[in-house]
């Protein structure tokens, strides 16, 4: 079984390597024990770069384990239009997002945009995150398929992305239903695991997310 939330971190870090256009995340620190797929999940947020640090837990014993994790992301820095001295990182224990300035390689630091503080402390109406109040129930049979499905159509500059662990479920097939977005799930293993899809409102500035508690099983 696995569930997906936040983690703590007692180390973060960001390098950005100018030559690859690669920006490198490091996280360190203690979490739950059989806590696996850690990953760096990027936000939607206009005030520079945000991340989530994320991972799927399960089942719960009680003890803690360390961990360390980086990522990499292609992407083009320094902006002029946001913050490119500091990358937000989300995490368990700061989970108002904490300023991690980002190093850079063979350059210097942009010296216009928005300052760190800025990006500690967005505005509040930067981007309105809605967590949705119910999971919705499913209750599948172990290797019997199963659809997860979205509305593809969101505001301009929108997205729809999809997070589960890939040690219980996979994907067997993606694509597009008319409006609407449709994975195809099988199971790996029995158990109680989550299924998590986020919209992306782009210029609209908002964050849903819509979790599935997923229950397989066998007969």
């Amino acid at each position: 079984m696995g569930f997906l939330g936040l983690l703590p971190a007692d180390q973060l870090s960001a390098f950005y390597d100018s030559s690859t256009k690669q920006l490198s995340l490091y996280a360190q620190g203690s979490a739950l024990e059989f806590t696996s797929g850690i990953s760096f999940y990027r936000d939607t947020f206009f005030g520079g770069l945000k991340f989530s640090l994320m991972g799927w837990t399960g089942p719960i014993t009680g003890k803690q384990q360390p961990y360390e994790h980086k990522q990499a992301f292609s992407i083009y820095l320094p902006q002029p239009n946001f913050n490119s001295k500091s990358v937000l990182i989300v995490t368990a224990n700061n989970p108002e997002g904490v300023a991690v300035p980002i190093y850079y390689s063979g350059i210097i630091p942009p010296t216009t945009g928005l300052e760190t503080s800025n990006a500690a402390n967005p505005a509040a109406d930067a981007v309105v995150s809605t967590a949705s109040p119910d999971a919705t129930q499913l209750n599948v049979l172990f290797k019997l398929p199963f659809n997860i499905t979205e509305n593809a159509i969101v505001p301009k500059f929108g997205s729809v992305d999809i997070k589960y662990d890939p040690s219980i479920l996979q994907i067997v097939t993606a694509g597009i239903l008319d409006s609407d977005i449709v994975w195809t799930f099988n199971s790996l293993q029995t158990g109680d695991t989550q299924i998590v899809v986020t919209i992306h409102g782009g210029i609209a500035q908002f964050v849903i997310s819509k979790t599935y508690d997923v229950k397989i099983f066998v007969l």
